[in-house]
């Protein structure tokens, strides 16, 4: 079955509230951030200002989204003067605490960039802070929006799997990210934590339920070396020859919301993340496999597959099908001798995270209107996922299994034991069409 593309839906009652934003962090994702909930809103949320230290950052944002924005010196002086009605932080991975400090007594939403910050110290002070927000704080697990995830978990919902008994989650892709700040634990936590927590958060999405145990491989195969922690690829004299060299300032491949202009040396000294890893997870449902992922390959159409096994079905997901890999395949397959499947197939508009992005800016919409007050992708569920990031490192450094409920800092079990099972964590719950 070929599904007609999904959209957000139209523009019902809230249709004359223009609301502004304000951003935090005008790089990669907050400038990409910026035009998509523009677009998604039909212009009804406009970027009130950004606070972004970098010149050429800040010009290049204003230039993909094609207007003149105000620009503030601080976050208290944009929410002094910027007429704020929600807020995006998009900086830096290691800086996300910090900036959200900022909005200490506050209670306009906030969508908070993932990972929640680099170390499990600060990711729990921002659990601590969140628990005392007076407004939504919705974390961008962007892909759980997604119309091709959103289907697999009402099937997984309906029983139409049975009991759920075992998963295989896979990511294969370049060494691209490695290019930017995310090449080192400092600045971007690693990739179990920059990357795979999106797909933790699916698996725990889907799967409805904490994670018991975690073993893990840990390797840095490819990237990583002797350069200087300064050269840039453009700069090189073996750029050309190098496997590894980011030339052009501008790879989209088709995608039209994709702007990497990074161009650091991934075999530079200070480069300390691991580029292929492998895990076994167990949860404490008692449903059990694995996730791994490669940063040093792109194979098409593979970058993303998703398994899931149940007592009467199985679902398997490819969530970058095609040359460009533009769309998404979703398969449930019945426990039957026919071998026949029910096939979704799912086009991503041009979008990466497989159209997710929209949906988010929608309910980030809503959120604003306070027509809704249920984030869907909440701190306490990021905070899971990452958890489990961090016991997988944990597990490798030390060889052994490590149950993730040990981990987690002093007064913040019951925040770690609210985020799962999530019978009423539903798209529609949260107000999401």
């Amino acid at each position: 079955m070929t599904e007609e593309p999904l959209h957000p839906r139209e523009l019902g009652p809230n249709s004359l509230m223009r609301k502004r934003i304000g951003i935090v962090g005008f790089g990669e994702m907050g400038k990409r951030h910026g035009l998509e909930f523009r677009e998604a809103t039909q212009g009804l949320i406009e970027i009130a200002g950004v606070v972004e230290p970098s010149d050429e950052m800040y010009s290049r944002g204003c230039e993909w989204n094609q207007v003149s924005i105000p620009r503030y010196a601080s976050i208290s002086e944009m929410l002094t003067g910027g007429g704020l009605d929600g807020a995006l932080i998009t900086s830096p991975n290691h800086l996300h605490l910090e900036n959200l400090r900022e909005f200490e007594g506050q209670e306009i939403p906030i969508l908070l960039e993932k990972p929640l910050d680099t170390s499990l110290d600060k990711v729990a002070e921002i659990v601590r802070f969140a628990e005392g927000y007076r407004g939504a704080i919705v974390v961008d697990h962007v892909m759980r929006y997604a119309p091709i995830i959103r289907r697999a978990r009402q099937i997984v919902a309906e029983g139409r799997l049975g009991r759920l008994a075992s998963f295989q989650f896979t990511q294969r892709t370049s060494a691209s990210a490695f290019h930017t700040f995310r090449r080192t634990i400092h600045g971007g936590g690693s990739q179990m934590i920059e990357k795979a927590t999106h797909d933790l958060d699916v698996m725990l999405f889907l799967c409805g339920a904490l994670p018991k145990r975690v073993a893990m491989i840990s390797r840095q195969q490819f990237i990583g070396g002797t350069k200087s922690n300064d050269l840039h690829c453009f700069e090189c004299e073996e750029r050309l020859d190098c496997r590894g060299a980011k030339i052009d300032q501008k790879i989209s491949r088709g995608v039209k919301d994709i702007n990497i202009e990074d161009d650091l040396c991934i075999y530079a000294e200070a480069v300390d993340v691991p580029d292929n890893e492998a895990c076994l997870i167990e949860l404490e449902n008692g449903v059990f496999g694995t996730y791994a992922h490669t940063y040093f390959y792109d194979i098409n159409g593979h970058s993303r597959i998703y398994e899931l096994i149940g007592l009467e079905g199985a679902l398997t997901l490819q969530l970058s099908a095609g040359d460009p890999a533009h769309r998404g395949i979703l398969r449930f397959h019945q426990d039957n001798k026919s071998g026949e499947a029910e096939t979704f197939e799912y086009d991503y508009c041009g979008r990466i995270h497989y159209n997710g992005g929209p949906y988010l800016a929608r309910h980030f919409y809503d959120l604003m209107c306070d027509t809704t007050r249920e984030a869907f992708t909440t701190v306490n569920q990021a905070f899971v996922a990452e958890a489990l990031g961090f016991a997988a490192m944990k597990a490798a450094q030390e060889d052994r299994y490590v149950a993730v409920d040990t981990i987690i800092p002093p007064g913040l079990c019951a925040a770690y034991a609210s985020a799962y099972p999530t019978e009423n964590a539903t798209p529609e719950a949260a107000g999401i069409q």
